[in-house]
């Protein structure tokens, strides 16, 4: 029986080739097509030979192996508009091929939003081990943190690693809340209600979450979330005493609103505290559940 394979340990034996086989300038953001096609045929007898964009109906990527012959091909949604995604979803077929191809049936891998709410707990482990992977590849975390490091919160600092990696800027706020040592929570809403809220761990152990999980939860009434407009002040970040994000905590509210899309993509910073207390009651989602949606 051959060993499972981990997601970051995969990623990280291609992010060791890339260090040292590229150059400064040309080492971000990951072209994963090149990658696929140059270096699969060097880890396996099976190697990627296409990757190309194709009419997925209902799907936004795939992993499919050749029937005549040992290879295999990453097809991508052509209708997909942002360059943030397509990098991730290719990633994402990436991960599968390098994880689970000897997992995969004669249709290969089909993968979209909705797949992720698949009640088959081997299925949704695979899709959260190729979003890690993708995140891992994409975003390599001890470059990640040297953009970060000494650098305070802002969507300004989040653009500048959406551009670096070539990703959202919805993944690249939760890789920032992966690293970052304050106190923090991502919030994603659409209409007044979270889509979801990600806390990191400094948050989760405070107590501070918001268990989207259970059903929605309305934005408050005085958040800047709720006013669902663009604002510099938003942006920049806001200060509220406590009572309208929490009742105990004030908090500074960094809200950016899209008009194009009706989102609005929030995180709020929560003030520095000595302790934390281990909970239970919401133990905190693997941060792959949110990666890819509602970018």
């Amino acid at each position: 029986m051959s060993e499972k394979k981990l997601p970051r340990k995969e990623a990280n034996r291609i992010t060791h080739i890339l260090d040292q086989s590229l150059p400064t300038d040309e080492r971000f953001p990951v072209d994963i097509k090149q990658v696929a096609l140059e270096l699969t045929p060097l880890f396996n007898d099976d190697p990627i030979t296409d990757v190309q964009g194709h009419r997925l109906n209902r799907f936004e990527g795939a992993l499919a192996k050749d029937p005549d012959g040992d290879r295999w091909a990453i097809f991508y949604n052509n209708n997909i508009q942002h360059s943030g995604r397509i990098n991730f979803t290719l990633a994402h077929e990436l991960g599968h091929y390098m994880l689970h191809r000897n997992e995969a049936g004669p249709e290969g891998f089909e993968c979209g939003k909705e797949d992720m709410l698949n009640p088959d707990s081997a299925y949704k482990q695979r899709e959260d081990e190729a979003n890690v992977f993708a995140a891992s590849l994409l975003m390599p975390i001890h470059d990640f943190r040297m953009q970060i490091e000494k650098e305070a919160f802002s969507f300004d600092l989040l653009s500048h690693c959406a551009d670096r990696y070539g990703v959202s800027l919805t993944s690249a706020l939760l890789r920032w809340l992966e690293c970052t040592s304050e106190r923090a929570i991502g919030v994603f809403s659409e209409d007044g209600y979270m889509h979801w809220a990600k806390p990191n761990k400094k948050a989760l152990s405070s107590g501070k979450y918001f268990a989207t999980r259970s059903g929605p939860i309305a934005v408050p009434d005085n958040s800047l979330a709720a006013e669902q407009s663009f604002s510099f002040d938003a942006r920049d970040g806001v200060r509220h005493e406590p009572g309208v994000w929490f009742e105990d905590e004030s908090v500074i509210e960094h809200t950016l609103y899209s008009e194009k899309y009706e989102k609005t993509l929030t995180v709020l910073l929560l003030d520095p505290v000595d302790g934390y207390s281990c909970l239970d009651e919401q133990p905190e989602p693997d941060v792959a559940d949110y990666f890819s949606r509602d970018d």
